[in-house]
């Protein structure tokens, strides 16, 4: 298959794309042959009155007047469209419920009908233009049902984008809402747009880029599966000047490790960020049908085949990587284990992708204690307890689901987790499964630590052994990718 095709196929977040498109407001013209795109979707108002409250940038006036304020942002919110997946909403915006796109994704073999989208300019005070000024991430509220379909959230890189791919981030499929942050430095150009000839998208990877607009888009797949009606709000946008603490591709300055794992079982390689060590394992522990995974630069990997199908509630693998010391694998001058009234923070941030990945999978930290303080180098589960956190819950199975039960709900770092108690391998497991799915989050690990030991399920005494962060496959999984991973324990 052409590259180019492939780019067709798995739909584009970008003005213009790989399909022709109608911009909202009618203009007219299709994206694909050519011109610059004109955002109609909130007219710009006579005189632009600063906003005072740049905390949420939807309003019903679908328009952001802030260049003279700190955010430094002003724009038009816009809608666009294939022409087949949803028709654009007069107004785009509601005091109710936000900038909306509701309609159905269709099959088209030839992926010119690639989905809906919603867009925001950064930078157009008459002249649309790079946004320079000093915002380096948005935290976005999405409402509603993206219908099964993927939903891609990413930048444009110039005012032209025409046959252009814009780097972006995959938002796995929602029924009821997603929430979570996404920097400038997030969105990456997929390989195959990398890799078209001429290259179809350009930023490199861990930079701003050259952000012209936010975009939040539908994207319609190639088979019945992967379509269906969606209605989605954007209900917030909140400009974040200082990322502080989000899990982003930049938390790794310096890298080194990058090649494949390719075992029909397992398989471990070690790669570096800032100097510390961490392992990728492929560990297909519940089956033996082959999976393969690309992994660096750094702490970065990628499931690019997986052929196993869990039994009995079992998931089939948990490609992930992981600091600590398990089952005869050390990661090199591993400090990890520390008693469990030691720790101070347990900082750490995770970025992952779903590529439109099919089937049955979670996104999830898993972290393992031993019950005598001391490190358990060579054992395959922890004597004391398993603690997970889940940040992505697939919606045909659950945490210890044979058995298990969710007995409470708990707000940690701002967000609502719901408590689930069960046994794994035989010693007691505790998931805090995000009611919200998220595909970032920089977070103090030690606060769902310190929350599980107020409930007895964690003793003081004793000891943190390792921290994974992967996903769990019960089938499918194909493209799951974690784009950034780090682990500071103090």
């Amino acid at each position: 298959m052409l590259r180019l095709s492939r780019c067709t196929l798995f739909t584009l977040l970008f003005v213009g794309g790989c399909g022709a498109g109608t911009e909202s407001g009618g203009t007219g013209g299709t994206r694909a042959t050519g011109g610059t795109p004109q955002p109609t979707g909130g007219a710009k108002p006579v005189a632009c009155t600063p906003m005072t409250d740049t905390s949420n940038l939807v309003s019903t006036s679908a328009y952001v007047c802030a260049a003279s304020t700190p955010i430094k942002i002003q724009g038009s919110f816009y809608g666009y469209t294939d022409g087949s997946s949803c028709q654009v909403l007069k107004p785009l915006c509601y005091e109710s419920s936000g900038c909306c796109m509701t309609g159905t994704t269709v099959v088209d073999l030839t992926y010119a009908k690639w989905g809906c989208g919603l867009g925001m300019e950064l930078n157009n005070t008459g002249t649309k233009s790079v946004y320079v000024g000093p915002v380096k991430c948005f935290d976005i509220d999405l409402i509603g049902s993206s219908g099964g379909n993927e939903v891609r959230i990413g930048f444009t890189q110039s005012t032209n984008t025409d046959k252009k791919v814009s780097p972006f981030v995959s938002v796995a499929a929602f029924a009821n809402g997603w929430s979570g942050r996404v920097c400038l430095t997030d969105a990456e150009c997929p390989a195959w747009a990398l890799t078209a000839n001429p290259p179809t998208c350009s930023k490199t990877v861990g930079t701003a880029g050259t952000p012209y607009d936010l975009q939040i888009q539908i994207s319609a797949g190639g088979t019945a599966a992967a379509v269906g009606n969606f209605n989605v709000c954007v209900s917030k946008i909140s400009p974040v000047v200082d990322p502080g603490s989000t899990g982003t591709t930049d938390s790794c300055s310096t890298v080194t490790g990058q090649g494949t794992i390719t075992d029909n079982k397992g398989g471990t390689a070690h790669v570096t960020c800032n100097g510390q060590d961490y392992i990728v394992q492929s560990n297909q522990w519940g089956s033996n049908a082959g999976q393969t995974l690309t992994y660096g630069p750094g702490t970065k990997f990628k499931v690019t085949m997986q052929n196993g199908t869990g039994v009995n509630y079992l998931p089939a693998s948990f490609p992930s990587i992981f600091l600590g010391a398990n089952n005869g694998h050390p990661t090199a001058g591993n400090e990890l284990t520390r008693v469990v009234s030691s720790l101070n923070t347990v900082q750490t941030a995770w970025t992952w992708a779903s590529n439109n990945a099919t089937g049955s999978y979670n996104a999830t930290y898993d972290v393992w204690f031993s019950n005598t303080g001391q490190a358990e180098p060579d054992r395959t589960s922890p004597s004391g307890a398993y603690l997970m956190v889940w940040l992505y819950k697939p919606t045909d199975n659950q945490p210890n689901s044979n058995p298990g039960t969710s007995p409470a709900s708990v707000t940690i770092g701002g967000k609502t987790w719901n408590l689930w108690v069960g046994t794994s391998n035989g010693v007691p497991c505790y998931s805090y499964v995000a009611q919200t799915n998220l595909n970032s989050l920089s977070f103090d690990l030690n606060l769902f630590i310190q929350d599980a030991v107020g409930r007895q399920y964690i003793q003081p005494t004793w000891g943190l052994t390792n921290v994974f962060a992967g996903f769990e496959i019960w089938n499918g999984g194909v493209g799951l990718e974690t784009t950034d991973f780090a682990v500071t324990v103090n």
